[in-house]
């Protein structure tokens, strides 16, 4: 309709009423391309909003992950430093024999949060990493996630010491008392080990398996190791922690238009 107008002016040379027809074509399509700019920035930005509170939600979850990991690799650390007190003091396992059957199966374990980085990398495969307009957040994210890339290679390190302390390990205990350990507690934590119960009266005595230790030293040469490996992700956790705070305050001031 609009073109049959424009030419119709065009054949009888009414000029004045071509340029306003064309005037009015052109404003037309300009405020139509401005609508529609105006439409997918809104559709941006709210887009990046939900994104936004995705991501805060993962590294809200991260923290308490990361947390838990802290607790446990001090919980852990306290193991090793048992073993270490009782390797030269047995009598020293007598009064918490629980804590001490633990730690010579366990004060090697280690644990390593699992992120949650489902957003982020949908971010990054989508191409969506544009839309978040605050370059210093997207710095953050990156930092975030290669801190514990990073770290994880590390993790073959970690299954070779827990591996080596198991072969110590093995000549500690009796075989009822890696049972008991096993099928009460298979991996003990802060909470668990406070109500765990050891039936001394039924079961070998945790004083022989302490004064087994004192005998073994190359266990006891091993143990700053176990020590040390708690030590080293305890402070690795800290850092991811550091982090994973400082990127969600990043990301609770972007939230909002």
């Amino acid at each position: 309709m609009v073109i049959r107008r424009l030419i119709k002016r065009f054949r009888t040379q009414d000029w004045a009423a071509l340029v306003s027809e064309l005037v009015i074509v052109v404003v037309g399509i300009f405020v139509a391309i401005q609508a529609d700019r105006w439409l997918e920035k809104q559709d941006d930005l709210q887009r990046e909003q939900l994104y936004i509170a995705r991501l805060a939600e993962d590294i809200e979850r991260d923290i308490e992950e990361i947390t838990y990991s802290i607790d446990l690799a001090a919980f852990r650390l306290d193991f090793a430093n048992l073993l270490i007190e009782s390797s030269r003091d047995p009598e020293i396992a007598r009064d918490q024999p629980e804590r001490f059957l633990a730690a010579v199966q366990q004060a090697a374990f280690t644990h390593t949060p699992a992120l949650s980085s489902d957003t982020f990398e949908e971010l990054r495969s989508t191409g969506n990493l544009v839309l978040l307009r605050n370059g210093e957040l997207k710095a953050a994210l990156f930092e975030y996630y290669r801190y514990d890339e990073g770290q994880r290679q590390y993790q073959s390190l970690q299954l070779m010491t827990e591996i080596r302390h198991f072969e110590f390990a093995a000549k500690i205990l009796s075989v009822e008392q890696h049972a008991w350990v096993q099928d009460n507690y298979y991996v003990f934590g802060p909470r668990t080990v406070a109500d765990a119960r050891y039936p001394d009266s039924d079961m070998p005595g945790v004083i022989e398996a302490a004064r087994r230790l004192q005998n073994a030293p190359d266990f006891v040469a091993w143990l700053p190791q176990a020590r040390g490996i708690q030590l080293d992700l305890t402070r690795t956790h800290s850092d991811r922690a550091r982090l994973a705070e400082a990127l969600l305050e990043l990301l609770t001031r972007n939230t909002g238009p």
